[in-house]
């Protein structure tokens, strides 16, 4: 158990609301941030069509992203907990948009990674970086202080559209990374959907990214690749699929594409409401994997529900456990919740298991819910008013800034941390999307619905074991 406090930060732009990537490095905590990061990306160019790339620097909207003012882009943070001090490693450049107008080119830090490439002379610090209208851009840095822009954006693949990405992995002196989103034609959660989903290796992340599989693994259901992992020197791969989410595996040896492999299909067997996987982490051998239903806006499936969030583990042999969740048949036997609890830890309301990390031996959890945007209090002709009464009841029971953070030894016992936030916690915050664990404690990252200008902003907690 653990004692968090309130880790204070000064200077960043009001619009920043969440980090969306945070890594250890170099005895610093390195966060990144961005602008508005869950709200529209290019509201206003999503109804131009894909014929507004056309054009060397035509970057921006005419219009700019929710929430912010134009110069208000992504930046990375620097704490260095023995001195206390925090200081500004990046801040997105400027660019000029269609209309002859400056504003910021970067939207949001989404994922980071650690590793040391062929190219590198040492572990090396890889930043994956959103953009407002363009392609995505890698960023790297040997010290944590000092941010160098690699020359190859969006994957080499040329004026497409393909803005961001959530997940960077290392193997074996190379990176591993997937487009998501979409700037161009896109509804209101696309931030994880993409035209191109493939997996793409690069042994000199500075330029020179390839596919190393089919798109979609050959199945154009799978709409994009949300996370990747490594374990035991394999790939791991998990798709959003609307019929359930897929977990492929490959070995990167040979020339590519890798010979991928299926190991889980229909979000384990539970359907279209384990369409997206929320999460992939490694503990004591095994690979845990959270699964969910996102939310789709009007007319969506997410309005039928809550639908719990449930947790999987799986072996490098490819067997798997349910961890917790609805017990089934599957082609694998019948499959019982090793916990003993269903979905959302027995909390229906438990939308999505967003983030782990491992600390003293603990793997750490951390929640988001479904209450603070309950979709499924609308268009509910299969419920009767009484049945609907009630779920309007529990949801007002909501406390505000509610998040849970779980944590375990084995996978099989569970214990809650907090099921209602940090006291203290700003009251608009909903769920932990970072958690990062240290040398110096573990650290914890909510998402709050608002920037700072709104009554919310970016909180970080730092968690240190209780002295005996």
């Amino acid at each position: 158990m653990q004692d968090f406090r309130l880790l204070r930060m000064s200077d960043v732009n009001e619009s920043i609301r969440t980090s969306q990537a945070a890594v250890w490095f170099k005895d610093s905590l390195v966060v990144g941030t961005g602008r508005a990061p869950l709200g529209f990306m290019g509201r206003y160019t999503a109804r131009q069509g894909p014929k507004a790339l056309a054009g060397e620097g035509a970057f921006g909207s005419l219009r700019p992203d929710t929430g912010a003012r134009e110069e208000d882009g992504a930046q990375v943070w620097r704490f260095v907990p023995a001195t206390g001090r925090w200081t500004l490693a990046y801040s997105s450049p400027l660019v000029t948009g269609r209309d002859g107008q400056r504003r910021a080119r970067d939207r949001s830090i989404r994922a980071a990674c650690v590793h040391r490439a062929q190219c590198d002379a040492t572990p090396t610090l890889y930043l994956g970086v959103g953009s407002l209208e363009r392609q995505v851009v890698f960023l790297r840095s040997e010290d944590g202080e000092y941010f160098e822009e690699c020359a190859e954006h969006g994957f080499g693949l040329g004026d497409v559209d393909v803005p961001s990405v959530r997940s960077i992995v290392g193997l074996d002196g190379s990176l591993y990374s997937t487009p998501v989103g979409k700037n161009f034609e896109r509804g209101m959660f696309d931030d994880n959907l993409t035209d191109y989903p493939i997996v793409f290796e690069a042994k000199d992340p500075r330029g020179g990214w390839r596919p190393v599989s089919e798109a979609g693994f050959g199945d154009p259901e799978n709409l994009s690749i949300n996370e990747l992992a490594v374990m035991d020197g394999c790939l791991y791969a998990a798709t959003i699929n609307k019929r359930g989410f897929q977990i492929w595996k490959a070995k990167p040896e040979g020339k590519p594409p890798y010979p991928w492999r299926r190991i889980l299909a229909d979000g384990a067997w539970r359907g279209a409401v384990s369409s997206f996987p929320s999460v992939m982490s490694v503990f004591n051998g095994a690979l845990y994997v959270g699964g969910t239903l996102q939310r789709q806006g009007r007319g969506g499936r997410d309005r039928f529900g809550p639908f719990a969030a449930e947790m999987l583990r799986i072996h490098p042999d490819d067997t798997w456990d349910l961890v917790a969740g609805t017990p089934r048949f599957t082609p694998h036997g019948l499959k019982r919740p090793i916990s003993g609890m269903l979905g959302g830890f027995d909390d229906r309301f438990t939308h999505v298991f967003w983030r782990m990390a491992e600390y003293d031996g603990w793997l750490y959890i951390g929640t988001a819910g479904w209450k603070w945007m309950p979709t499924y209090l609308r268009d509910r002709a299969d419920l009767s008013e009484a049945q609907l009464h009630a779920l309007r009841e529990e949801t007002a029971r909501r406390r505000d800034g509610e998040f849970s953070l779980w944590r375990t030894q084995d996978g099989v016992g569970w214990h809650a941390v907090t099921r209602t936030g940090f006291s203290g916690g700003n009251p608009h915050n909903y769920g932990i999307r970072e958690l990062v664990s240290t040398p110096v404690g573990l650290f914890v990252l909510p998402t709050n619905k608002f920037g700072a200008r709104g009554g919310g902003g970016i909180e970080i907690w730092w968690g240190k074991p209780r002295r005996s």
